[in-house]
């Protein structure tokens, strides 16, 4: 089976565990991260501040790539003032919708749509002026189900603007990985590469699946179709580093999230440490 069509068979069925508790304290502490580091990610927002109102300020261009349930364009909707969807999901688009019309915001605001930015030739129906030039790209916890991280990076840093910011959420790969050293950088956050410990972990394009990291009990607990579409169990700051200099982004920084996020599954449950990363595209 293709990864693309593994992918939207697992991703079609992503929505149902949105209301799970394991999986609403993780979006909570998801949230609470990303937005008490808003101005770590560098972007000019909209809304700065709690209580600012948007009105007069400078367009703010937000990418939602894999949006899924839309958890990103929901933590970052109050500071942009417009948001692109992507998933390759039908039903994830439909539930994207949805989610953002329960959260409030404004159709106006918003649009989502069925698309796969990582083709050989790219769809023309995302070729359009509105697909391209955003403040910033996020890919909220999909990276490890990318085949190829280089050419999905480079594919995401040509929608971004000079001077836009890729973002993206994801997964410390196990074992041996699970810590970045150091503290948040703040700022444009600037690390030493050696810093970035890899124990022959580090995550190539077309290696297929590696599932390392993940126990054998709750891989066997996952749906086919999720095991099917994971392509690595996570990430280390080195190849995080690695694949978004070979895009071009610069001023590369990382950091993690205090508290471990606690995954269910057929009654069995395993605690990830999850990272941010953040990168930019030269303005020259």
């Amino acid at each position: 089976m293709a990864l693309a069509e593994a992918n939207r068979k697992f991703f079609d069925l992503a929505d149902l565990y949105d209301n799970e508790p394991w999986k609403v304290k993780a979006d909570s502490q998801i949230t609470d991260a990303v937005r008490g580091r808003l101005d770590w990610i560098s972007v000019t927002w909209a809304k700065p501040e709690p209580g600012a109102g948007v009105e007069g300020t400078e367009e703010v261009r937000l990418l939602d790539y894999a949006c899924g349930t839309g958890l990103i364009s929901r933590v970052l909707g109050p500071y942009v003032t417009t948001i692109t969807g992507i998933d390759i999901s039908p039903n994830m688009v439909s539930a994207y919708s949805k989610h953002a019309a329960d959260a409030g915001i404004p159709s106006s605001k918003l649009s989502a749509v069925v698309g796969d930015l990582f083709t050989p030739e790219p769809s023309s129906a995302l070729a359009g002026p509105e697909y391209f030039n955003f403040d910033i790209a996020a890919v909220g916890s999909a990276y490890h189900h990318f085949e190829d991280v280089e050419l999905s990076t480079k594919r995401l840093v040509e929608r971004l603007k000079p001077g836009g910011v890729l973002f993206i959420i994801d997964l410390i790969q196990e074992p041996g990985t699970d810590h970045f050293h150091g503290h948040e950088q703040h700022g444009h956050g600037h690390r030493d590469p050696n810093h970035g410990h890899d124990h022959n972990h580090e995550r190539h394009p077309h290696h297929g699946h590696d599932h390392g990291g993940i126990p054998q009990g709750f891989l066997k607990a996952l749906p086919k179709q999720m095991v099917d579409s994971i392509q690595v169990s996570g990430f280390n700051e080195t190849s995080v580093r690695a694949f978004f200099e070979k895009a071009g982004l610069v001023d590369f920084g990382v950091t993690m999230l205090d508290e471990k996020l606690r995954i269910e599954h057929g009654g069995r449950s395993i605690e990830k440490t999850v990272f941010l990363a953040r990168g930019t595209k030269p303005i020259v």
